[in-house]
């Protein structure tokens, strides 16, 4: 069953979708089926509008314009000057599992920081050795650098969870190994902090060959953009555990992490919402981490990203709250959100192909207006963020978005049957 699933299921439901796409006008159906007595035609007459390449394009056009112009006006709102050197004290927490390889990236940017009061703790799991004996050469070599034996092993947020219960700090910041925080980012967040209750930066995969920089375009077009228009619609502030610095009072409002989920930091997230908490995001001064190099690790990732969205969300929504409540519609419109964007996007390069054998001016329109926002985007980063031209692999966007959307189908379907999904780490290079 696991064999089938994996690698029959997901694309078997393109397979009927794309059916479906191609039966033509569904009027002629609805009409056959009103004649019989069964009054469903509205919903074929639906069916038909979103196969529709002209809906598609125009959504995804107006999306993502409306959402790069949040990004520019943010741009513009924020004070890339805004810098707090010294005051209260801030602990950055690093959680390492087998990365000894990466983990200085994080410690020696970290280390190079202009925010003067900063202590930089390196999360050891107890049986990974190899990363002990390379933070103990990191924490010899640096004044700022120490690191700790997590006494809660086996999950990120275990080992966040003590290191935060041992720590006396007054800020807690947390970084992935492989991220590279820039010198400025503690002093930009810190000054945030003076108004916020939660300051996060954005984290960039780094485009450094074809993977990786179709991860680059990836993250732009699904992640990026549209939180920014998510964020104004629906007030749902990205917190996480990485990039992120945090008030102390948060843990003694919010709680801690939780230990049995997937994506720790979306659970979090929800709650800090819940909690009314300020949440700042920051656009200035972002880490670069380690994008996937291989399509297994792409895959690997994303559908635990996924799997920990989808559950987080089920989570919340089964509880049935009240529906006024705008963090129960959120995680509401996000599980709904996410599987009907998921099918629609794992089709769109057979329906790409097919609209352009009918209409190539209308697919040539809608994919220059795409592309212009996506590479626009990418001019901006090249001077606010430090990437360096544009490469090619953004003509690549559509095959990303037809695997993301194989991904987002495979998740849901795998969370329905009950196929449990597991941590997936990826191989980093150093």
């Amino acid at each position: 069953m696991t064999s089938l699933h994996r690698y029959l299921l997901a694309p078997g439901i393109v397979v009927a979708l794309m059916a479906i796409a191609l039966m033509g006008d569904f009027r002629v159906i609805a009409h056959l089926v009103s004649f019989l007595g069964v009054v469903i035609a509205h919903p074929f007459w639906f069916l038909n509008t979103i196969f529709d390449m002209r809906v598609w394009f125009v959504v995804a056009v107006a999306i993502l314009a409306a959402s790069l112009l949040l990004y520019l006006l943010s741009l513009f709102r924020e004070d890339s000057d805004a810098l707090v050197h010294s005051g209260r004290s801030v602990e950055a927490l690093i959680p390492v599992h087998n990365e000894p390889e990466v983990m200085h990236r994080s410690v020696e940017h970290l280390a190079a920081s202009t925010y003067e009061d900063l202590t930089i703790t390196i999360v050891c799991e107890p049986d990974d050795q190899p990363s002990i004996d390379r933070a103990t050469d990191l924490a010899a070599d640096h004044e700022r650098v120490k690191y700790i034996l997590s006494r809660r092993p086996g999950s990120k947020a275990g080992a966040l969870n003590n290191a935060i219960e041992r720590s006396d700090a007054d800020v807690i910041a947390m970084f992935d190994a492989d991220q590279e925080p820039h010198p400025r980012l503690i002093a930009h967040g810190m000054a945030a902090l003076r108004e916020h209750d939660i300051a996060r930066v954005r984290s960039l995969p780094r485009p450094t060959g074809l993977i990786e920089s179709m991860a680059y375009y990836e993250y732009l077009l699904l992640f990026f953009l549209p939180q920014k228009l998510a964020r104004s619609l629906l007030g749902l502030g990205i917190v996480g555990t990485r990039s992120v610095l945090i008030e102390r009072s948060v843990f003694d409002e919010v709680g801690q992490f939780d230990e049995r989920a997937l994506t720790e930091d979306m659970d979090f997230t929800h709650r800090c919402n819940q909690a009314n908490l300020s949440i700042r995001e920051l656009l200035y001064y972002p880490c670069y981490e380690e994008a996937a190099h291989t399509l297994r690790d792409w895959w690997g990732q994303r559908v635990r990203w996924i799997s920990g969205h989808v559950s987080i969300c089920h989570r919340h929504i089964r509880d049935w709250r009240n529906l006024h409540d705008p963090a129960f519609l959120s995680s509401l419109l996000s599980l709904v959100g996410t599987f009907a964007v998921g099918t629609l996007l794992s089709v769109t390069v057979p329906a790409l192909v097919l609209a352009a054998l009918a209409h190539p001016s209308l697919v040539a329109m809608g994919l220059a207006g795409i592309y212009g926002i996506t590479l626009t985007t990418r001019g901006i980063d090249n001077y606010t963020a430090g990437t360096e031209g544009f490469d090619l692999a953004w003509l690549l966007i559509p095959v990303a978005l037809t695997l993301f959307g194989l991904v987002v189908v495979q998740v849901v379907v795998s969370y329905v049957i009950g196929q449990e999904v597991n941590w997936y780490q990826v191989e980093k290079h150093g």
